[in-house]
This record gives structure tokens, C-alpha cells and sequence, in this order.
């Protein structure tokens, strides 16, 4: 009889000890889920003093205790209400056993194997019952053998001993670990202290354990390695128990003098054919069996995670392309969103991340800078900040220019880049905002297909196959430096003349971006703006700039800094050359303090009262270096956020004041509001104080509030044409959608207004039909007048301003064969499709658009 129970031992066991674990519910008022939570228990103060003899009964009592409870819940006889003993008296138990067993009890090996006894009881019992809930993990497997470890110190194993550890091993737990558990024991770390502890090794045939989703594909390459087989048997083993988020000295020091022996073009190679596999998997569903059936998308399991992260964080030594290019991949998927649970796989996210932050050379640090215009998580933006600061201090450099240093070239000569296959050759060129690819025969014609002769060759196909990976790639790389340069206008910067050329002007990808923007030129007095024409710098009136040298310094120009007629004549120009600028610049909207402004002295109203979809806005505030966190329908009191951008070139902040719209059922399936409504616009500086904004940079405001107007121009709900008619809640804010719908053009649709006008006479289809009024684009059509609003794109049909609903297709894309001088405008493409369909409205056949045109005719 326990010491502890000694008053009270004319009563039976299991009474006293339900008694125990009901005094210890009454004093914890949360669910009980590891020993910590039983810290404020006086009675389990109590049990932690009994003597080891009586912690060592008291434990199998215990778990005995837990396998009556777990039978009822398995036989369905059992109460799930939070006041039931039979409901908390699980985890009290087991929350119990653990806090016994943390402690050194001196167990001698016939007591080991009593309690491992019990634990096989208590899995074949409730395995034969079926217990769903249950799990080996459950039972603390990990502090049981931590009490053989410490036997081991000082005695050495009974072969009777290492006999029963080996039978253990044969449980199929152990035979395939699995990582996947919220809490409990690790079986992966068990299996391999037992291992150790009775002397025996890992099945060499077997690198990774069979239940791990990739383990048939990592198994299958790894049993293929030629040499230095021990060393990655180790490595292997190392990968499947790492922890942490970055490795330890100890790893590290282990990765170097295996992988040393290894040697790096051999460990390299079986490198890049085992990150494949996590760079070609895709997202699975995976369902599980009755009795209890769910779904679950995911990506990596637990275990499959931990051998990839290992495997991950030994690429630090290596800087090639090809290494970079996997990274990205697993990095990219594993921060993609799995709907209900979040990023697919953070932790290897997380570990690829500090990879190409801390891996040799300055390349990993420009995938970062690429990786940074794609990933939506805010905290591993902040991540990729840090490790680019880092780099830049580590090369002495400003983090800007670290980008630029970083930046690939593939190659390329001005864009472009040739391949020769026998007698034919295949082009690749920077076309557009495309990467084009173009065949050419023996005698220099151009071919639509792939030559015969490359089909039926495996080295020329396997040569084509590796060209189109780089192709796709390039294409990555390449919108990337566009977004790159379309944020250095904000700030400003100056670059000497020999930098600029060897990181823009003769850049093989950058230059086809450079040569068609223009700049502005300074050396000592002289200053001028000039494109690149015809092999020179030349001004608006065709002068080449002919004392451009070492000692001249070259910014991007932006209108901002420009008067109104030189604005006008680079307008005229790029019209006149027909180029379509990769970056909007000379038709790029300026923003200039208003009145209202001057009055307000801190803040801008210009962009608020406006409804914004806020997923969309979302992802546009991240594209553009914003930084904004989603509002739910959440019981914690957040009814706005600040949409936030930091501008540390010039010691300030940009904030965007955005608040809920809370509407009935206006949230999506995790509580997520699907709309917001948009407020003031201001500025701080490194205090967080208010700044006036005559004081902010005339660049830095005229950007920021383009930002802003991008962000209304695009995720506004007046937009949408179908927006007002989708739910009866939203009827509340039809002032909000007539208004913006037909109301003022913003600053965006102003250039539009303006590129349309230059455009409309050279629109053979509609020349005739078309003009523009104000703020419209009438289109005189067969059966009516119709007034498209320039700004969004919206309709209403004279002669009673009827509103007609069209929804434009998402892959339309009217512009995509007219000369635009600049990229991206998706609303210029929606607003001309619209006329182009209304121009010929008696052939319209689809009766959603008939019915609207022909009512009240």
C-alpha cells in the first residue's frame, strides 16, 4: 500500500486512486495535456515526494487505470462532456506518469521490463478493440527508456535484457516510426536509442523508415549509391532526427566530416536527385478509413519533413544553379497554403530559407530577393530581410545593390541565346514581357515545330528538355527584375555610370528592361534625359548624348522630377517609337498634394470610403512591399488594421488605415471578411511620429498614393459588375458601387483615358462608332448607345442610362495585339473587349447580354 494512501487503506485501490485524480481536476481549471499543467496541483506535489519503490507501483497502477478508461471509450461506453471523470481522467493519468517518469527511479531490469510489459498490454488490448485515439506515442515511451539510459551508465545490458529490447523493436511501431503526433513520443528518436543502447544497427537496406511518403523514392536512390554507403547511412540517420530551425554546431560539424569523406561532386549529384522529389510533389488528399473518415490535404508527412530539412540544411556548400532552382521549388511549395491548416510545410520552408541566406556566394541571397515578391507570409518576409542585410553586410554593400550583384544572366547577350542541334539552332529571346523560343533550319528559315531530328535523338531531347526548365526559369527571373525596377522608382537612387553598366545597360537579362526605359544623365553641370536608340543615348528631339563617361552618374527618371511639357514630349516619343515600356515610366501616374491635403496637414483622405476585396488587396499590398494582416469575424476585438509599407531609405513609414466591413454571412469558410472599407493615408518617420505631408519626399508621396490608387483601382467591388446583384445584404453600399462605377476617373484611369484617345483612330473596327466623353467611351452600336466608363469598365445604355452587366472573361486580353506604350493594364483590355462586343451588338448571342440591351426597347 502507497505511503501516500495510508489513511485511507481499508478502501480499494482504484477508488482511492480515482479519488486522487478527481482532487487534482478540482484544482486545475484547463485541460490537462503534458506535467506542466499539473504544476499548480498540490496532490501531484505530493506524489512527486513518494519514495521511488511507490512512484514505480503507483506508475503501472496508473496506466492500468488509463487502459480501463481507454476500453470504455473504445467499446463507445463513454462520456465526452468536460465535467466527466471518465472525459479528463485520461489525460490526468498520462499527464501523471510522464511527470513520474521524467525523474531518475533507479529502475532495475526486471522492473523495465514489467513497466514495457504493461505498455505492450495496453497496446495489444486496445489495438484488438480498435481505439482510434489511441497511439503507441501516447504511452511515454521516451522517458521509459531514458530510465534504461541512465541503467546503462552503470551497469552493463543482461543479454535476457537486450533479448527483450530487440523483441520490442519488432513491434510494428518501431518497425515503421512515424513522426506524425501533436504530443507524446517521438518513435523515430526511441527506436534508435534502444538501438544504441542494445548494440544493434539500422536495416542498412532501409534509409528511411517504409511509413514516410516519399521513403519508396528516397529508399530506391539512396540503395543505388556506389560508394562511401556507411557514411550516408549515417548522414541518412542524422537527416531523420534533426530539430530546430537551423543546425546545431554538433550537426554541422557531423554534415562537414561525413559529407568531406563523401566528397562534394559525389554527395552533391545524390543531392539533387533526392531534392527532386519534394520539388515535383504535389499537394495529396489523403483519407482516412471508417470508422471515423476525414480528409486531408497535405504535402509532406512529419517524418518526411524532418529527412528533408535535414537533407536541406547540408546544401549550404554548394551555390550552383541547379541547387538554387530545387530550393525554390520545395521552398515555394512548402509556404503554399493548404486550405484549414495554413502553409504546407513552414518548418522545411523555413529551412530552405536560411539555406540559400547562408550558402557560398552571393546567388542564394538573389533567389531570396526573387522568393521575397512571391511568398504572402509576413514573417518569412522578415526573415528573407534580415538574411539579405546580413549578406549586405557581409559584402559590404547597401542590400539594393546586393540584389542587383545577385541577379543571374543565364547567358544571355542582350536577351537572347542560341543552341545548336546538328544543322539546326534554336533561339531564345526576351520578347515583351515573354521568353520566346524560335526554331531555325540548316539554311537560317524559321521552323513552327521541333525538328525531326531532335525528336528522335535522346541526347538532343534530353538537351531540349534541360532548355525549357532554364526557359521557365528565366521567364521567373525576368518578371521578377521587372517588379525589382518598377520599386527602385521610390527610391530614387543614383548609380555611377561603370555599376549601371555592368548590372543594367549590359546585363544579359536586365538589358532589354534598361534599353527601353529612360534615364536621366549627370557629370558635373551637365544633366539631360535619353533613351537608347539605334546603338546611342539620345534626348526627345533625336540629340545624341555624346559625354557619357566614367565620371557620370545615372538615375531612373520619373515624371514626378520632370515639368509638364518634357512629360508631354517623352509621351510623344515612346508613341512614336511604338515601344511598349516594361515598366509603366513615361505614361506612370503622378501624385501631387492637394488643397484638401495642405488642410488636413497629416493625412490624406483621397483614397478612403472606398470597398476593397480583401484577399485581392491582400495580394497586392504584399507585391508591392506593403505589409497587411487579414481581419476575420473573430471574437477578438480587431475591427482595423494599418496596411503598412517601411520605407528605410528615408527613415519613415507609410500606413494605410483599413477597417472591417462587417455584413452578414461576408466572410469566407475560415472567417476571413471578404470585403473592407478603406480610410486615411500618412506618414511617420523612425519615432513613429506623425509627418506633415509637405514634408514627405515629392517621390515618396506621389508613390506611395499610386500604390494606394492601384490598390483601389483594382480590388474595388465597383469593379465588379456582378457585385451589387450577388447577395441582398450587400444592397447597404449601392451608393458606394453606383458611385465608384461611373463616378471621377482616379489618376489610373486618367493615363487610360489618355492612351485611348491616341488609340481610337488607329481601331479601324470601331473608329467610326467610338469617342469619348468625359469620363465614358460611347460605343454607337446597332441597337444602342452604350457609355462605358473608362475607370471601371462598367456600362450604361442610353437613352435612360440603363445599367447593362457583362462579365469579361478572365482570359480575355483585347490589348495583347495593340500597341500599348506600357504593360499590365487589365482594365484598358476589359474596357476596349466591351467595345468591340457592343460595336457588333446585333451579332450577340448570348441571352444574358440580349435581354438587358433589348428591355425596353
Amino acid at each position: 500500500m502507497f505511503g501516500f494512501f495510508r489513511k485511507n487503506k481499508g478502501q480499494n485501490l482504484d477508488k482511492q486512486l480515482t479519488k486522487l485524480i478527481k482532487s487534482i481536476n478540482k484544482q486545475i481549471s484547463y485541460t490537462v495535456y503534458s506535467p506542466n499543467d499539473l504544476k499548480s496541483a498540490d496532490q501531484y506535489k505530493q506524489l512527486k515526494l513518494l519514495p521511488e519503490s511507490e512512484k514505480k507501483i503507483l506508475i503501472i497502477r496508473l496506466l492500468n487505470h488509463n487502459y480501463e478508461l481507454r476500453k470504455l471509450r473504445a467499446k463507445d461506453n463513454f462520456s465526452y462532456k468536460s465535467d466527466d471523470y471518465n472525459y479528463y481522467a485520461i489525460n490526468i493519468t498520462e499527464a501523471v506518469v510522464q511527470g513520474l517518469l521524467r525523474t531518475k527511479l533507479n529502475y532495475n531490469e526486471e522492473e523495465w521490463i514489467t513497466l514495457f510489459k504493461t505498455f505492450e498490454n495496453i497496446k495489444h488490448g486496445l489495438s484488438n478493440l480498435d481505439d482510434f485515439y489511441f497511439r503507441l506515442s501516447n504511452l511515454p515511451i521516451t522517458y521509459a527508456i531514458k530510465q534504461l539510459e541512465w541503467y546503462a551508465k552503470v551497469k552493463q545490458l543482461s543479454n535476457p535484457l537486450i533479448n527483450y529490447v530487440k523483441q520490442i523493436l519488432s513491434w510494428e511501431e518501431f518497425e515503421n516510426p512515424n513522426n506524425d503526433h501533436y504530443w507524446g513520443s517521438d518513435m523515430v528518436k526511441s527506436k534508435a536509442k534502444l538501438l544504441s543502447l542494445a548494440g544493434l544497427e539500422e536495416n542498412p537496406d532501409e534509409f528511411i523508415y517504409k511509413s514516410q511518403d516519399i521513403a519508396i523514392e528516397v529508399n530506391k536512390i539512396a540503395t543505388k549509391i556506389d560508394k562511401h554507403y556507411a557514411e550516408y547511412v549515417k548522414l541518412f540517420r542524422i537527416f531523420s532526427s534533426v530539430s530546430g530551425a537551423k543546425p546545431t554546431a554538433k550537426i554541422a560539424r557531423q554534415f562537414d566530416q561525413l559529407i568531406n569523406i563523401i566528397g562534394n561532386d559525389h554527395y552533391k549529384k545524390v543531392v539533387h536527385n533526392l531534392l527532386e522529389i519534394p520539388a515535383e510533389l504535389n499537394h495529396t488528399d489523403y483519407y482516412k478509413e471508417n470508422p471515423n473518415s476525414y480528409k486531408v490535404d497535405y504535402y509532406l508527412c512529419g517524418s518526411s519533413q524532418t529527412f528533408i530539412k535535414g537533407l536541406v540544411w547540408t546544401c549550404t556548400r554548394f551555390s550552383d544553379k541547379t541547387t538554387i532552382q530545387l530550393l525554390i521549388k520545395i521552398i515555394e511549395k512548402s509556404y503554399s497554403k493548404i486550405p484549414g491548416k495554413g502553409p504546407a510545410a513552414a518548418a522545411l520552408g523555413n529551412a530552405g530559407i536560411y539555406v540559400l541566406g547562408n550558402m557560398r556566394g552571393k546567388d542564394g541571397l538573389g533567389a531570396l530577393s526573387r522568393l521575397k515578391l512571391k511568398v504572402r507570409q509576413n514573417n518569412v518576409k522578415k526573415s528573407i530581410d534580415r538574411l539579405l542585410l546580413l549578406g549586405a553586410e557581409k559584402y559590404k554593400v547597401s542590400v539594393e545593390e546586393l540584389k542587383e550583384m545577385a541577379v543571374p544572366d543565364f547567358a544571355l547577350s542582350n536577351g537572347c541565346k542560341n543552341y545548336d542541334f546538328e544543322d539546326y539552332s534554336l533561339s531564345i529571346s526576351i520578347s515583351g514581357s515573354k521568353v520566346a523560343l524560335q526554331w531555325f533550319k540548316p539554311d537560317g528559315t524559321t521552323i513552327k515545330s521541333v525538328p525531326s531530328v531532335v525528336k528522335n535523338n535522346k541526347s538532343h531531347k534530353q538537351k531540349l528538355q534541360s532548355i525549357r526548365k532554364e526557359v521557365k526559369e528565366i521567364q521567373k527571373v525576368y518578371s521578377a527584375q521587372k517588379q525589382r525596377i518598377d520599386n527602385q522608382f521610390i527610391l530614387d537612387r543614383k548609380w555611377d555610370y561603370i555599376s549601371f553598366e555592368k548590372y543594367y545597360f549590359q546585363h544579359g537579362l536586365v538589358s532589354p528592361i534598361t534599353k527601353k526605359l529612360i534615364w536621366s544623365f549627370i557629370k558635373a553641370e551637365k544633366s539631360t534625359t535619353a533613351i537608347f536608340i539605334n546603338g546611342s543615348w539620345c534626348t526627345t528631339n533625336g540629340e545624341v548624348v555624346d559625354w557619357i563617361d566614367e565620371k557620370t552618374f545615372v538615375k531612373l527618371w520619373h515624371p514626378i522630377n520632370a515639368d509638364e511639357q518634357q512629360i508631354v514630349d517623352w509621351r510623344k516619343k515612346i508613341m512614336k517609337l511604338e515601344w511598349r515600356q516594361p515598366v509603366k515610366q513615361a505614361f506612370r501616374e503622378i501624385y501631387i498634394l492637394t488643397d484638401a491635403e495642405i488642410n488636413t496637414k497629416t493625412y490624406s483622405n483621397r483614397m478612403a470610403a472606398h470597398i476593397l476585396k480583401q484577399h485581392q488587396f491582400s495580394s497586392l499590398a504584399s507585391i508591392r512591399n506593403w505589409k497587411y494582416s487579414l481581419m476575420g469575424a473573430y471574437d477578438d476585438g480587431i475591427d482595423n488594421q494599418i496596411c503598412y509599407r517601411v520605407l528605410p531609405e528615408y527613415n519613415m513609414k507609410a500606413e494605410f488605415w483599413i477597417d472591417e466591413l462587417s455584413q452578414d454571412d461576408a466572410w469566407n469558410d475560415t472567417g476571413i471578411w471578404l470585403y473592407i472599407a478603406t480610410d486615411q493615408v500618412k506618414f511617420l518617420d523612425a519615432n513613429q511620429e506623425t509627418i506633415d505631408l509637405v514634408q514627405v519626399p515629392k517621390i515618396v508621396f506621389s508613390e506611395i498614393m499610386r500604390d494606394v490608387d492601384l490598390f483601389v483601382g483594382v480590388a474595388s467591388v465597383g469593379n465588379d459588375p456582378q457585385w451589387i446583384d450577388n447577395n441582398g445584404e450587400r444592397q447597404n453600399n449601392r451608393n458606394y458601387w453606383h458611385s465608384y462605377s461611373f463616378g471621377d476617373l482616379t489618376e489610373i484611369a486618367k493615363t487610360r483615358k489618355t492612351i485611348l484617345e491616341s488609340l481610337l483612330p488607329r481601331l479601324t473596327k470601331i473608329s467610326d462608332i467610338a469617342s469619348i466623353v468625359g469620363k465614358f467611351l460611347i460605343i454607337k452600336g446597332k441597337l444602342r448607345t452604350y457609355k462605358i466608363h473608362i475607370g471601371s469598365g462598367n456600362i450604361l445604355m442610353e437613352p435612360n442610362d440603363q445599367y447593362l452587366c457583362i462579365v469579361p472573361s478572365r482570359s480575355a486580353n483585347t490589348t495583347s495585339k495593340l500597341f500599348i506604350p506600357f504593360e499590365g493594364d487589365r482594365g484598358l483590355s476589359i474596357v476596349l473587349s466591351k467595345a468591340f462586343l457592343l460595336a457588333e451588338d446585333d451579332k450577340i448571342t448570348d441571352s444574358t447580354i440580349t435581354s438587358q440591351i433589348k428591355r425596353n426597347l
